[in-house]
């Protein structure tokens, strides 16, 4: 069972305190774990959600705002069980097709490559609309209210709310700038995001 964010939030709070007595707004601290929360998510890929996206004959630049404004970023893209391969940069595109731009007579996707946090190109266009699957990491849900989400479970599986709550941690003692303390924080993480392969 996941834990809630007010429980999660108290334990920041004592490590606080304890670090350097420190009385911190519970609203403020509920903001901060919560968007610790979404880093970790995103740098660990926790929260995965599969997809349809529908794509009209001819299309290549897609809006991942537009399509899913709950993805913080793509993981893949499949077509009938077959694993759509990413293009590192848009000169690869160029192996396809020396006019890769204006391709929009294909049969099937070849390769994606996503143009900042926002757009993604999928190459071929096609010649007539399709659908494929697409996976991505959600953007998880930012609490601010303390009181609010107290008995909101964390969207966070339990095994990654530790990593979550030391990045918490570190930004919470950088803001009161108790600086002695963040080193001995920052191996904790180091040492914790190595064993998740990071």
């Amino acid at each position: 069972m996941s834990r809630s964010i007010g429980q999660t939030v108290e334990i920041l709070l004592r490590r606080v305190r304890q670090e350097g007595g420190l009385a911190v707004d519970v609203n403020l601290a509920t903001e901060i774990y919560s968007r610790c929360e979404q880093i970790i998510n995103v740098a660990l890929s926790c929260v995965l959600v599969n997809a349809t996206l529908n794509t009209p004959k001819q299309k290549l630049l897609f809006s991942l705002r537009t399509e899913f404004p709950a993805a913080a970023s793509i993981v893949s893209f499949t077509q009938s069980n077959r694993t759509i391969p990413q293009s590192k940069t848009l000169d690869e595109f160029s192996a396809y097709s020396p006019d890769w731009f204006r391709s929009i007579d294909g049969t099937r996707f070849e390769s994606w490559h996503p143009i900042g946090r926002d757009l993604f190109i999928l190459f071929p266009g096609q010649a007539a609309a399709s659908s494929l699957t697409i996976t991505y990491v959600k953007l998880l849900t930012l609490h601010t209210s303390f009181a609010a989400s107290y008995n909101t479970a964390s969207e966070l599986p339990d095994e990654n709310i530790e990593a979550a709550l030391i990045l918490a941690e570190i930004i919470l003692l950088c803001r009161f700038r108790l600086l002695s303390a963040i080193p001995k924080r920052l191996e904790q993480a180091a040492s914790l995001l190595k064993t998740k392969g990071i």
